[in-house]
């Protein structure tokens, strides 16, 4: 893995104090879309979605331009879902209370490739459920959507069979030390694993398995891989590599780094580091475009959001 550039998407000046939790998706002519959340601080009522542009054969992101600004509430996590050609979603959460206990799922449709959004539209889940992680295509219109429950700290899968019109409740992970950010991947035996991230600190990522197209998982392990309560990514490269970017210190969001495994999450080779030193370097979002390149966003001290291509 070759580490080609790295740059902030806008100056840190150009948007509020507090940047974080990026998110890309690829439309299909290359095209690249960020959206992460900014305003004063986390959860302050200012806080807004904005999204920023990459055209094809482009070298500089567009001016973020805002997504979704509810007035005097907090917007965040913001995830984007195109379950078919010019369909285009925008999950985020609204906060309704003072804190992420208090956020309500929504999101808005585009049709013209996030140029323009409908209205904001609620989906039908308890409060402090909310998302980070992609939706998971298992094919012939049905999808699971990784989820969490910020007040119990447990994973949930939510399940949809119509290309994500609807959406229903499906079964929850849980473990001792309590987890969140589920992150799907299919194996090569035809299963999906489930990566989660751990409560409290001095952690391990977790995982679980499931052999029914995530109807039922196993119960979920630690694995060898630390993480210090911090959101992490994970993909499978076209050429079959699992390829993770997460801080690998079980108390601090730093180091950031990126890990290729070659046996199916057994063992971890480091192969890039993305940022060091006494700061937070955190919540990556990878993507790997149809022409091979590899990206990663991820906040940069708070102030800013990164972008990161790499050559696989």
């Amino acid at each position: 893995m070759e580490l080609l550039s790295r740059s902030p998407i806008a100056p840190s000046g150009s948007l509020a104090p507090m940047n974080h939790c990026a998110t890309l998706a690829e439309l299909p002519d290359g095209t690249l879309l960020a959206a992460w959340f900014t305003g004063a601080f986390e959860t302050a009522p200012d806080q807004h979605i904005v999204l920023a542009r990459l055209p094809a054969g482009a070298q500089s992101w567009t001016a973020p331009q805002i997504a979704v600004d509810t007035p005097h509430q907090a917007d965040g996590q913001p995830v984007f879902h195109q379950p078919r050609p010019g369909t285009l979603w925008l999950y985020y959460v609204t906060l309704h209370g003072p804190d992420w206990t208090h956020a309500r799922m929504m999101r808005r449709l585009s049709a013209d490739e996030g140029r323009r959004w409908g209205p904001p539209e609620a989906l039908p889940f308890p409060a402090g459920f909310m998302f980070r992680s992609r939706p998971f295509s298992v094919g012939g219109g049905r999808w699971l959507f990784p989820g969490y429950d910020e007040r119990a700290w447990r994973s949930v899968i939510l399940f949809s069979g119509d290309h994500g019109r609807h959406w229903r409740l499906g079964p929850t992970l849980e473990t001792p030390v309590g987890n969140i950010h589920p992150c799907l991947i299919r194996g090569k035996d035809g299963g999906l694993m489930a990566y989660l991230r751990p409560g409290g600190t001095g952690g391990v990522l977790w995982r679980a398995h499931s052999q029914d197209q995530g109807r039922s998982w196993s119960t979920p392990e630690p694995t060898t891989l630390p993480n210090p309560n911090s959101g992490f990514d994970l993909i499978r490269l076209h050429d079959g590599r699992l390829l993770l970017a997460n801080n690998p210190d079980p108390r601090r969001r730093t180091p950031l780094t990126l890990a290729v495994s070659q046996d199916e999450g057994t063992s971890w080779e480091t192969v890039v580091v993305l940022e060091e030193g006494d700061a937070e370097y955190s919540y990556p979002w990878l993507l790997q475009q149809r022409t091979g390149t590899v990206h990663c966003v991820y906040t940069w001290r708070r102030r800013c959001i990164v972008h990161a291509v790499l050559h696989p």
